[in-house]
């Protein structure tokens, strides 16, 4: 009986483990979920905005002759380094030459006239003045002898007629002295003359004027650097793109003989769409990239944000843009102003996170989720998500470096499906395994 017993618990044991290496079997082997996993990592979540650029120097100008004339020598050659008031050309205007030199003499006769105004303005005040103190002196004669001839009357010493003329004569001299007066203080007013100093100073300054006009058309014949910097470009004839500009040929004024770019490094100017600049800022750091330096990536950060948005230049295109500045960390040599350049500006920055694939969120009654790999079978993990990228969602709770997550959503796994990890395509990209 005992035996018998004994006999039936040896089968069903072996039954048991029989079954329980049939399901292990089935979970690790040909019935497994392949998947794409991912080992958990702290890394820094980036958020990009994709924009075009062009390449170019961060000062750049363009030179024109301001006068009309023939060229007279050019000094310097494209990619030359000049520095600030170098001598780049000369224009030959001999008419500019004559009017400089003409105002010049008339500037300088102006000033001699200040000074002869101003001699003869104070010999006419000494003549005034004399007239003053000379028709003072009659007064005071008249006065002195009506006085005397008037006390004469008095005792009856002198007839009557006698001091009515003094007093007509003292009358005269009073009138006399009151004019010379006034006419001391109009000269002193008017400038004692139509010649007067103040006259003179007038037309002085209209004649440093014009000459001051003529000496600046003369110095514009002589075409300088506004800064240091590289001459980028040298004019051509107008008949013949393929031959620089030469000595006789006739230019006319603003026309462009010279491009100058200064400043160290370049920068990249992009038009970011107006719905996305609320995201970029100053300071915000950029990777720049381009079809014409492939696989080299450059650093750089905003310098600027233009105050304006301005009308796409694709003319199908309704948006508004604004010119943002991005200037590059490094130069290398291969870089040349004018070439068109990729642009990420990374809008967001954090550092240390732990961000896993938008693929990997799997969202279940309002609530995130993510399946981890513990040991091959998948394991439904509650997490807490915060910023959301393009390709990556920062998880803030729920996961910690070094678990393995199933990268890629699949509906046929389940919490407690077997999986296993897709094979790795190369030895430098293996998946991450437990």
């Amino acid at each position: 009986m005992h035996r018998t017993r004994n006999l039936i618990i040896v089968l069903a044991a072996i039954v048991v483990l029989i079954v329980s290496a049939v399901v292990i079997s089935r979970r690790s082997g040909n019935d497994a979920i392949t998947v794409k996993t991912q080992r958990i990592a702290l890394a820094n979540f980036t958020v990009k905005l994709p924009e075009n650029g062009v390449v170019m120097h961060p000062h750049t100008a363009t030179i024109p002759t301001l006068v009309a004339g023939n060229i007279g020598q050019i000094y310097v050659r494209s990619g030359e380094y000049v520095s600030q008031g170098q001598l780049l050309a000369t224009v030959q205007n001999p008419t500019l030459q004559f009017n400089a030199a003409g105002s010049e003499a008339d500037y300088s006769s102006s000033i001699a006239n200040v000074s002869s105004a101003r001699i003869n303005e104070q010999n006419a005040k000494v003549q005034y003045q004399a007239a003053v103190d000379t028709a003072l002196a009659n007064l005071k004669e008249a006065k002195r002898v009506y006085d005397a001839d008037l006390a004469l009357l008095r005792s009856k010493a002198i007839a009557r007629n006698a001091v009515d003329a003094d007093k007509a004569k003292l009358d005269v001299a009073q009138v006399t002295y009151d004019q010379a007066v006034e006419q001391l203080r109009l000269g002193a007013v008017s400038g004692y003359g139509q010649n007067s100093v103040q006259a003179a100073q007038a037309a002085a300054r209209k004649a440093q004027i014009l000459n001051s006009q003529n000496e600046q058309q003369l110095a514009f014949t002589r075409i300088v650097a506004p800064f240091s910097g590289t001459i980028q470009t040298v004019a051509t004839q107008s008949g013949d793109s393929l031959r620089s500009m030469q000595p006789g040929d006739s230019v006319s004024a603003g026309q462009s003989l010279f491009t100058i770019a200064g400043g160290a490094g370049y920068i990249v100017k992009a038009q970011v769409d107006e719905q996305d600049i609320i995201n970029v800022r100053v300071g915000q750091h950029a990777i720049v990239s381009g079809q014409d330096f492939p696989g080299t990536k450059i650093r750089g950060h905003v310098v600027q944000i233009a105050p304006v948005a301005v009308k796409s230049t694709d003319a199908s295109s309704t948006a508004r843009q604004v010119l943002t500045t991005i200037a590059l960390d490094e130069s290398p040599s291969f870089l040349k102003d004018g070439m068109s350049a990729d642009v990420d500006i990374l809008t967001t920055e954090i550092p240390n996170a732990i961000a896993v694939p938008n693929d990997a969120i799997v969202k279940d009654a309002g609530k995130s989720y993510v399946y981890l790999d513990v040991k091959g079978v998948a394991k439904k993990q509650p997490v807490t998500i915060g910023r959301i990228g393009d390709t990556t969602t920062i998880v803030t709770s729920g996961l910690s470096p070094g678990e393995v997550i199933v990268a890629q959503s699949n509906p046929l796994i389940k919490d407690g499906s077997a999986i296993k990890p897709m094979p790795s395509p190369s030895p430098s990209s293996s998946p991450a395994t437990p």
